[in-house]
């Protein structure tokens, strides 16, 4: 967890902290401040609270925190949504497998409900297309409890950003060199350095892509494989307009 319960007041995790609660389950939780994982609260270890919680990684932290504190982690019956926001929509993180039957469970317990899942962890064989106004994809070893969903899905792709600034980075230096043997040489590595042009603006273009528009909202999924469908990409900034 990131928030527990001290005096009446929501707090996050902090070195050598004690006195403070579960919200859901009422028991005395445990500071867990490393120098690895994300600081936050733990249960002990026969403790058997919310069997829907999952291990927060950093991933969870900046979604959650892109929320007001008090639409974080939040208490509905027996369970504690990731994000519930003011208008009663439950935001469920997903960055570990899950079962078709969890899915369904969770759904059915939640209502209205979208889910929002790490990209970095499912989708590294989504391959998207452009057709205008949309995009197709496909899917290779694609994570087949999805399909199952019956709520919105919407799979984070930011992490491609990092990726594609890498290879235009790269490819920029291979250019430069290139280019030198070139001048030096009286263009005998032309083709090589037309072919490093192209891959570096293509490696341009995937980055300003997935810069602006890193939210895959997928509006149809095929059920059987290679599983393909098609959907449309967004704005981190319009995912927050529409639910924050």
């Amino acid at each position: 967890m990131n928030w527990a319960v001290k005096d009446g007041i929501r707090i996050t995790a902090q070195p050598e902290l004690k006195g403070a609660n579960c919200p859901l389950c009422k028991e005395e939780v445990i500071a867990k401040c490393g120098t690895i994982k994300v600081w936050h609260w733990s249960h002990k270890a026969d403790n058997d609270c919310d069997s829907w919680g999952e291990g927060e990684t950093e991933w969870h932290l900046n979604w959650k925190n892109q929320f007001p504190k008090e639409q974080q982690e939040v208490v509905v019956g027996e369970h504690r949504a990731d994000i519930k926001n003011s208008k009663g929509i439950v935001i469920e993180l997903q960055s570990s497998s899950i079962s078709s039957d969890e899915i369904n469970e969770r759904e059915e317990f939640y209502g209205d409900m979208i889910w929002l899942i790490d990209g970095d962890k499912f989708a590294n064989n989504l391959l998207i297309r452009s057709k205008g106004n949309y995009f197709s994809f496909r899917w290779k070893h694609p994570p087949k409890s999805w399909w199952y969903a019956n709520k919105n899905v919407y799979v984070d792709l930011s992490y491609r950003k990092k990726i594609w600034d890498k290879v235009a980075s790269d490819k920029y230096n291979e250019l430069m060199e290139i280019k030198s043997k070139n001048k030096d040489n009286h263009g005998a590595y032309l083709g090589k350095e037309y072919d490093l042009e192209m891959e570096f603006k293509t490696a341009q273009d995937m980055f300003e892509r997935y810069n602006s528009k890193d939210i895959f909202f997928i509006k149809k999924i095929h059920p059987r494989c290679p599983c393909g469908g098609w959907g449309i990409l967004i704005s981190k900034e319009e995912f927050l307009k529409q639910y924050r």
